[in-house]
């Protein structure tokens, strides 16, 4: 009896997973709106009026099958977005999935949140297999009501990973993709929606400049390579370490949202121009990021927030 049931939860949690029941009910809704939106159109022989009055109940139909069809289509998509990058044998930073989706971490939460409400984690007993530990917002995998892995652990780990940003190891030749990994970490351990977007258009594009460098070796010798690479993409890293090891005030942290979505559209620019080959240009871009940077005091050798 139990393993008929088991079956029959699986197969409900996998037409949910591919959201079929709303599709069809979106399709459902549709048809019905559409097919009444023809026949009602036969009202406006007898008065404008009627026939406006007549179309509000196909119209509600069609937009509620539109709505329903469509919004769970998004939906699955994102599921499935999450379940690849979810790691079912212990636990997985919401942050993590915010930042390698490209999704809100709010948007994450309450996802992840319908998720495990409606059974997509289930161990081998049936059970729901997972929760979100809102303190640490880490998804946490269970078997038997147990977590498959320390929450404390996790957060441990995290901290040593953060750690290493302070460490000199991005001044070494070629480490763009350490810069990188720097502000992948910086993300994951940042709440709020806009910075985490900024550093995720940061990151990727170091991680375009990183690729086409190895691609070219000779851009090395460029004057914008070098000055990006001995300059802007240590202070850029070294901003974002701060950021995440002091404490910094609702006025501070606009100030650097503000600096780091300049840097983020100058970066963008950069690697346009960098596939370009175009040195001059690249030059001008680069000197976007001199000025945002002299701006706010950050081209000594060290800074603080005040």
């Amino acid at each position: 009896m139990n393993g008929n049931q088991n079956l029959r939860q699986r197969k409900k949690i996998q037409n949910m997973r591919a959201g079929r029941t709303r599709k069809i009910c979106g399709i459902i809704f549709l048809a019905i709106g559409l097919y009444n939106l023809m026949y009602c159109m036969g009202a406006f022989s007898v008065s404008f009026r009627d026939g406006l009055q007549s179309l509000v109940v196909p119209i509600l139909f069609i937009v509620a099958g539109v709505w329903m069809y469509y919004g769970t289509k998004k939906e699955v998509e994102r599921w499935d977005k999450y379940e690849k990058l979810i790691n079912p044998s212990g636990n997985t930073s919401l942050k993590m999935l915010s930042r390698k989706t490209g999704i809100s971490l709010d948007k994450v939460r309450k996802d992840i949140q319908k998720m495990v409400n409606n059974g997509f984690f289930m161990d081998d007993s049936g059970n729901i297999g997972a929760y979100i530990n809102k303190k640490y917002d880490v998804l946490v995998m269970m078997r038997n009501g147990e977590p498959l892995e320390p929450v404390e652990e996790t957060a441990r780990r995290e901290d040593e990973e953060a750690g290493t940003a302070e460490k000199p190891a991005a001044a070494k030749e070629g480490s763009e993709e350490a810069y990188a990994d720097i502000i992948a970490l910086a993300a994951e351990r940042i709440s709020d929606d806009d910075v985490v977007e900024s550093l995720g258009s940061i990151e990727a594009s170091i991680r375009k400049i990183d690729k086409q460098i190895k691609r070219n070796p000779e851009l090395k010798d460029h004057a914008s390579v070098q000055q990006l690479r001995e300059i802007y993409l240590p202070k850029t890293a070294e901003l974002v370490s701060k950021l995440i090891h002091e404490e910094v005030g609702s006025d501070t942290m606009l100030e650097i949202k503000g600096i780091l979505h300049t840097c983020s559209v100058a970066y963008e620019s950069i690697v346009e121009k960098l596939y370009k080959r175009e040195d001059e240009d690249t030059l001008i871009d680069i000197e976007v990021l001199k000025q945002t940077f002299e701006r706010e005091g950050l081209l000594g050798s060290d800074f603080d927030f005040e």
